[in-house]
């Protein structure tokens, strides 16, 4: 299970503890929007990019705190602009894909998750992604094998064997 309230704490530390680092801020920001601490998160994205507009982290952060407001397509901006940056921001393709999935953009969000994979096929959160898009458009199958690629990399996440039991019921396999 997630502990967000204890990421909270330890990261906030973090942030007194070094208050211009701007590496593991998109982490503190995602613990935010976990939370739904709008507050905090905009504050943290207005820090961010006060201190440094050419991190690919401060923009990061701005699309964690537009997403949070459920504004899909701004969020989409400033997580492109984050990927600009750093073509190799694995979670930033990842969060871009979420947007994308929000907005039922299908066909952009399993781009997204595949240069995601592509830079790190370590990052779980993309197979997920992946899987879930295809779960919604009952592709059973191929939902079940991401989802498995995503459990042989976080073998404890629920949510993740969850997905992976729906998948296989509907390929009637429980």
């Amino acid at each position: 299970m997630t502990d967000y309230q204890n990421a909270q704490r330890a990261l906030e530390n973090m942030q007194k503890i070094d208050p211009h680092r701007i590496k593991g801020l998109d982490i503190l920001s995602t613990t935010y929007w976990q939370l739904k601490k709008e507050v905090e998160l905009s504050d943290l994205a207005q820090k961010a990019v006060d201190f440094d507009k050419m991190a690919p982290e401060a923009w990061f952060v701005v699309g964690n705190c537009f997403s949070l407001q459920k504004e899909h397509e701004t969020a989409i901006t400033f997580f492109s602009r984050s990927i600009q940056l750093d073509p190799t921001y694995t979670y930033a393709y990842t969060l871009c894909g979420h947007e994308y999935t929000s907005n039922e953009d299908f066909e952009k969000a399993i781009s997204c998750y595949r240069d995601a994979i592509r830079v790190d096929n370590r990052h779980y959160n993309a197979w997920y992604g992946l899987g879930a898009i295809y779960f919604r458009q009952e592709k059973f199958d191929l939902a079940e094998y991401h989802f498995q690629r995503a459990l042989e990399i976080n073998s404890q996440s629920s949510v993740l064997h969850c997905h992976l039991g729906m998948a296989q019921h509907q390929n009637g396999k429980t």
